[in-house]
């Protein structure tokens, strides 16, 4: 039983290595394709700003989806100015808004593994914010909502 334990941790040990937020293709692919440091940490400033782009246009996008499927009136009260797609996608706007400073909190204090005057201090924020939207991406698919008709 002990080797097995021994194995099993020695095969999961680089996954959970690569599974570290700081990391990612995006930070790699960067930093090999460029000449200079200044590049690499523009290329991967660029891919943070990209990804958040996405995101900000998947969640606009699911706004339209949650009112567009959601049209009858809020806890079923007939007389309510209120749609529940309304207080939906108030919610749901909410909840990405505080989302996002989670974000930024966690990938801030990802980043403090570094001195702040270290040259990767951005570059782990920048690589955490990527990794972060692309998971948040994922959880927002999994809403499964109905396109707009």
């Amino acid at each position: 039983m002990k080797r097995f334990i021994i194995v099993l941790t020695s095969l999961l040990a680089p996954l959970v290595a690569h599974a570290e937020l700081s990391t990612g293709t995006e930070r790699d692919t960067c930093f090999k394709k460029n000449t200079d440091i200044s590049s690499d940490y523009n290329c991967l400033s660029a891919k943070r700003e990209a990804s958040s782009k996405k995101l900000d246009e998947l969640i606009a996008e699911t706004v339209k989806r949650i009112k567009a499927n959601n049209i009858g009136p809020f806890n079923g009260k007939e007389g309510s100015s209120e749609t529940a797609g309304d207080v939906y996608s108030h919610r749901f706007l909410d909840a990405q808004k505080k989302w996002k400073e989670y974000r930024d909190e966690l990938c801030l204090s990802v980043a403090t593994e570094l001195d702040e005057d270290s040259d990767d201090y951005q570059s782990y924020i920048d690589q955490c914010v990527i990794n972060l939207n692309k998971n948040h991406t994922n959880e927002i698919i999994q809403m499964n909502l109905p396109p707009v008709n």
